[in-house]
């Protein structure tokens, strides 16, 4: 008999994130994507005057090109930027790491 694995969707990923920054009190925005928009990723924010940006992804997944090429824009004009595979998010998204005082996660 085989044991049925579950794997974690990006919606589960998506939900950690959105719930964990509200307990911190940061600003999100989940802007919807459309086809002929401009490259974004899922979430962008602000904590405590700290621009951030944030892809979620299911396990094991990885940012598309399309996804990191806007990533390093923003990494480049001083923002925070994560991508998040995992709904384990309290040790990820802690005030010290949105304020940049710690290592972003990519």
């Amino acid at each position: 008999m085989t044991e049925k694995t579950v794997k974690m969707l990006e919606k589960t990923v998506k939900a950690a994130v959105r719930k964990r920054l509200k307990e911190l009190g940061a600003f999100q925005y989940w802007p919807v994507m459309t086809v002929w928009g401009t490259a974004a990723v899922d979430v962008i924010g602000c904590f405590e005057g700290n621009f951030f940006a944030i892809e979620t992804k299911a396990p094991g997944k990885r940012a598309t090109d399309r996804q990191i090429f806007c990533l390093d824009n923003i990494r480049e004009a001083g923002g925070r930027i994560f991508v998040i595979d995992t709904d384990k998010v309290d040790d990820i998204l802690t005030p010290d790491t949105l304020r940049g005082s710690t290592s972003s996660a990519l």
